[in-house]
């Protein structure tokens, strides 16, 4: 039917695809980052900075906080260095055992901690 060069060109056009829905399923944009000062935990004196984020991935928005005070447990290399219009790989933990809600690289390498509290 299609002969040996159209079945070849055939698993080439499916492979590529499978390759870019594949590649983007961890890919998400940052759309917005705002810092702001909070009070700090257990009635300690003072403040700290969290950053809020907007994330966009799979049509979606991902509102999302990265706790400065809350980092240095999980990871002392860890930061909140997110910036917007900039795409990042990110991991979604599955099994509710990981140390954050979201997992993502940095544009240093970095891990960036960050606690999900709503999607749209």
């Amino acid at each position: 039917m299609l002969g040996n060069v159209g079945t070849i060109l055939l698993r080439v056009v499916v492979l590529c695809v499978l390759c870019l829905v594949g590649c983007n399923r961890n890919s998400y944009e940052c759309i917005e980052r705002t810092e702001r000062e909070v009070p700090n935990f257990f009635g300690k004196p003072g403040t700290h900075t969290t950053v809020d984020y907007v994330l966009l991935h799979s049509g979606h928005k991902i509102y999302a906080t990265c706790d400065f005070e809350t980092i240095n447990n999980l990871d002392p290399k860890a930061g909140c260095g997110l910036r917007p219009l900039r795409n990042y790989y990110c991991t979604m933990s599955q099994n509710g055992k990981a140390l954050s809600d979201l997992r993502c690289i940095d544009a240093n390498g970095g891990n960036v901690y960050l606690y999900v509290s709503k999607k749209e």
